[in-house]
């Protein structure tokens, strides 16, 4: 197998067409046309059914595509090796991380790293935790910072646990039973009955993200169904309504502002998730790999050093 032939197969499988793929390979629609069409001349057998708006895989083509993956996954994986036996401190590292926590992370981590690995270039996605789950399933992200649940180990997946973060139900100053909070409860977490909340009003996050099941859990347990203002993907957006004295949150516990005029209790039964790196078990990591991930631990308990 010609290696620029599977990956022009494969890009044009990911476009789902001739043009697209050929915009992102960076050559002429023809050339890769003419392409396809010798091979599949070599095969007997046509890869693609040519639709209307696109090309999907025939059944030939789905088997010729599972082979032509793992052989650019074993390519893949044979460089990045051979790049960390030589030190040589070059390379990429495709990552994936959420748009809020994983960006911020990121965004503190990244000059301690680009000071050590200047030539190093990173190939970034972002997702919630399910987007990132498939991503790394199908092999388009090596690594994936991540959020499970207590219980959230996963087969498929290798972990590496950075920290361990509470969910906290944040509740406005104003609120009748912000008084149960007592004082410092950005520390103490003081536990709290979510029934005597049935009739607060909240904001939620989107179905799509994880801290959704959880808040859905708790009202379960809590035998009611919440008075809804409006749902969000975005934590900042629920954060700035709660601060703004609108509505009751659950809240990861990296959110806590000492300063807002907010007070913070945890429910029965405890709730909390941890943030991991996942791979897919066997992951060669490089030593520029290794060294991220050790910064990501240090940042996520707050531990990292300011940057000069």
């Amino acid at each position: 197998m010609d290696l620029h032939q599977i990956q022009y197969i494969v890009a044009i499988a990911e476009a789902q067409g001739i043009s697209k793929a050929a915009e992102k390979l960076f050559i002429t629609q023809s050339a890769l046309n003419q392409q396809l069409l010798k091979l599949e001349k070599e095969l007997g057998t046509p890869l693609f059914e040519r639709r209307k708006h696109s090309m999907i895989p025939t059944y030939a083509g789905t088997v010729y595509l599972e082979a032509a993956q793992k052989i650019l996954n074993i390519k893949k994986d044979t460089y990045k090796i051979i790049h960390d036996i030589s030190k040589e401190k070059a390379g990429m590292i495709s990552i994936a991380y959420t748009p809020e926590q994983g960006a911020r992370m990121f965004s503190q981590i990244y000059p301690h790293f680009h000071e050590k690995y200047p030539n190093i270039l990173f190939k970034i996605q972002e997702g919630r935790a399910k987007d990132m789950e498939q991503m790394i399933l199908k092999r388009e992200v090596d690594i994936a910072f991540c959020i499970r649940s207590e219980n959230g180990h996963k087969l498929q997946f290798e972990y590496i646990d950075l920290k361990t973060e509470p969910i906290v139900l944040a509740v406005l100053a104003r609120h009748p039973h912000a008084v149960l909070a007592g004082s410092r409860s950005y520390e103490t977490l003081p536990k709290v009955d979510i029934t005597l909340f049935k009739d607060s009003d909240f904001v939620l996050a989107a179905k799509s993200t994880r801290i959704r099941g959880v808040s859905e859990r708790i009202f379960e347990n809590g035998g009611f169904r919440p008075k809804v203002l409006f749902e969000s993907i975005s934590t900042s957006t629920i954060v700035s309504m709660v601060k703004n004295q609108m509505c009751c949150a659950f809240l990861p516990g990296s959110y806590i502002d000492p300063e807002a005029p907010v007070v913070y209790f945890s429910v029965a039964p405890f709730c909390s998730w941890t943030h991991s790196v996942i791979m897919l078990p066997g992951t060669y990591l490089t030593q520029p790999e290794r060294d991220m991930i050790q910064l990501a631990k240090l940042q996520s308990n707050n531990q990292l050093p300011p940057f000069c």
